[in-house]
């Protein structure tokens, strides 16, 4: 994701913390130091980090649960609406998709009740029967925290953790596509009543309300797009009229070949093998640095998904997207039998889909 900086891996999975979530830290400290004093601007500072710690081992939970199924973890993001598991591919297995969600949630819980057994054991004063954030006790506030996180991301508002549990139990009764599209009419109810009861109470559940309606809606495409694209081959879709290029072609020739055809990207061809892309976008910025001369190979994109014939349409569409790539070769052992781009997937998943209605 854009505007995300790595800070390690564990378990193989890559960590990265979004520069917005920096800035809500950075924006939570001045106004409770401004407000407050230093001691409870500090206090706000190390509190809202270890909810954050909180939220990463949420989406830990999901991501381990998910890993144990075979799924492959792209990373795990913090941003200041909360942490985001990217997983390559959500099981169409109902069973497989609940326990993945429960996961999340579950660990929240569990957290909850590690820091009241310690609290009790460790400061019998504590008092954690009354609600609160700002108790003025770390563990107290942690506890709640957890609990509130725990209860609001199983509320089922699609694609929040309640809505994918809600998905995956209507989907153990009808089609995929189906219930991914009820799950995501509640999950769109729920997020206007966020929109509406942050007017009167937190702005931050407007931002959360937006976030919700929009990811339904986009997500629900998506599943609508990858059902219609399982059902036909990548064989049947590839290009096997295009034009290619070498890697020791200068730009200029490039921007020649692109007058006469309709391609925006090019295969870069060398010996008969696929060894690299020439997107529109690289020519473009090449052209604005005045570099007509520089070559194909020094400007192509080299990493790349190769796709076989008889792979599924909606595999490559998921492997294209995964790469940032918007063609690749279709190819087996070397041979390149064509091309596959992602406009002509998009093209075919809408015949496709107006041809069922």
């Amino acid at each position: 994701m854009r505007w995300s900086l790595p800070v390690g891996k564990l378990f193989g999975i890559p960590i990265r913390v979004h520069l917005t979530f920096l800035l809500l830290l950075a924006f939570i400290w001045y106004v409770e130091s401004s407000v407050q004093g230093p001691y409870a601007g500090f206090y706000s500072l190390i509190f809202w980090v270890l909810i954050f710690f909180c939220v990463f081992l949420h989406e830990l939970g999901h991501s381990l649960v998910a890993q144990s199924y075979g799924l492959k973890i792209a990373s795990i993001i913090l941003l200041p609406i909360g942490g985001v598991s990217q997983i390559t591919e959500i099981p169409r297995d109902p069973i497989k998709e609940v326990a993945i969600t429960v996961a999340g949630p579950a660990v929240n819980f569990l957290i909850a009740g590690v820091l009241l057994l310690f609290g009790k054991g460790l400061f019998p004063s504590l008092q954690f029967s009354e609600i609160s954030l700002q108790s003025g006790s770390i563990v107290v506030d942690l506890f709640w925290a957890n609990v509130m996180l725990g209860l609001f991301n199983i509320v089922p508002a699609y694609p929040m953790d309640g809505g994918r549990i809600l998905r995956g139990l209507i989907a153990m009764k009808r089609e995929y596509v189906e219930a991914t599209k009820l799950a995501a009419d509640v999950g769109k109810v729920f997020a206007i009543g966020f929109i509406i009861i942050g007017f009167f109470y937190n702005w931050w559940l407007i931002l959360i309300g937006i976030f919700v309606f929009s990811s339904a809606s986009s997500e629900a495409e998506a599943t609508v797009l990858s059902s219609t694209l399982e059902k036909i081959e990548v064989r049947d879709l590839m290009i096997t009229d295009f034009k290619t290029i070498s890697p020791d072609e200068p730009l200029t020739a490039v921007v020649d070949k692109s007058l006469h055809t309709f391609q925006n990207d090019f295969p870069v061809v060398e010996d008969g093998r696929f060894v690299g892309i020439l997107t529109r976008t690289s020519v473009i910025e090449s052209l604005r640095h005045r570099l007509h001369e520089t070559l194909v190979k020094d400007i192509a994109k080299k990493d790349f998904p190769s796709i076989l014939p008889e792979a599924k349409a909606a595999e490559a569409l998921t492997a294209m997207r995964s790469s940032h790539v918007t063609v690749a070769p279709v190819e087996r052992d070397g041979t390149l039998y064509g091309i596959i781009t992602i406009e002509k997937l998009l093209e075919a998943s809408d015949l496709l889909n107006d041809k069922d209605k």
